[in-house]
């Protein structure tokens, strides 16, 4: 494991997600989804200037290892990260027409790649539970104060609170509980299907179905409502049980799918780039 292969890993885990098809709703090589405003050269195009963003991210974490020659405090980690984050948001949008493609991926894989660099100066090399514990501790203090003003704020339930972190959090949630969608279906479904003998494509289909039948993903509820997601998922699981990418029948049913996220302006946004974390991880795991 090295710093340059951590860099490497988040941009292949870019490019692997997009070049992912057929992936329902979403843009791949075959068309653009449920999407009007990018195509698959959107996705390339923006993971090309995203690459000076994890370079970014490294020069900052060896200076804070210079400055503190320990640990830092997540927090100051996480504050670094931030304003690097905002920058490679303007780039990706300047290489895009202002087209957002990345917003999710570049939170999610800014993160790993800081807690991966961050691994590998105090360990030497990159155990997974070590940067995903790291990950949710970056963004639990600002989590956490945001859900206690907006509790005081609006007056929210605990039940109410309770859906927001675990429903429609979205990517923070997802950081705060150490990625669990990626570690317990992604990642894998994800390796169940390349020792079956897939290729890495059928393989990150199957990881991807499985996301999409099992995350409440905010993408979908924003476009619609969550009947529309529950609906969605109904598919999703539908696809599962025709045997996913192991049959024919499987696939034809993600074919089927892909048409009806289409044609219902469905975009499982948060799963692609739960996707791309699951790649990315797998990547790390891998080195």
């Amino acid at each position: 494991m090295s710093e340059e292969k951590i860099m490497e890993s988040a941009i292949r885990a870019l490019l692997y997600e997009v070049s992912a098809t057929p992936k329902p709703g979403l843009v791949d090589r075959l068309n653009n989804g449920a999407h009007n405003d990018m195509d698959f050269f959107s996705f390339i195009d923006s993971s090309v200037a995203l690459h000076t963003y994890f370079y970014k991210i490294k020069e900052a974490i060896a200076a804070l290892y210079r400055q503190w020659r320990t640990l830092p405090p997540a927090e100051a980690v996480f504050q670094k990260l931030v304003p690097l984050g905002i920058d490679a948001e303007a780039k990706m949008k300047q290489a895009t027409g202002g087209v957002n493609t990345h917003k999710g991926a570049i939170y999610a894989l800014g993160l790993l790649t800081s807690a991966s660099l961050e691994c590998l100066y105090l360990h030497g090399c990159c155990e997974i539970p070590k940067i995903l514990k790291r990950v949710s501790d970056y963004v639990a203090p600002t989590l956490e104060k945001d859900f206690a003003h907006q509790k005081e704020a609006l007056k929210l339930s605990y039940g109410q609170i309770q859906y927001e972190q675990m429903g429609l959090l979205g990517a923070r949630g997802e950081a705060y509980h150490q990625y669990a969608s990626a570690t317990e279906v992604g990642i894998p479904m994800l390796e169940t299907a390349l020792e079956r003998g897939c290729d890495i494509n059928r393989a990150m289909l199957h990881a991807l179905i499985g996301l999409m039948a099992s995350v409440m993903d905010s993408n979908v509820i924003g476009r619609h409502n969550v009947e529309m997601l529950k609906a969605s998922q109904c598919r999703a699981n539908e696809v599962l049980e025709m045997g996913s990418v192991f049959t024919i029948e499987g696939m034809a049913a993600i074919t089927a799918y892909d048409q009806w996220c289409i044609d219902s302006y469905v975009s499982h946004g948060g799963c692609a780039d739960l996707l791309a974390v699951s790649v990315y991880l797998h990547f790390v795991k891998e080195i």
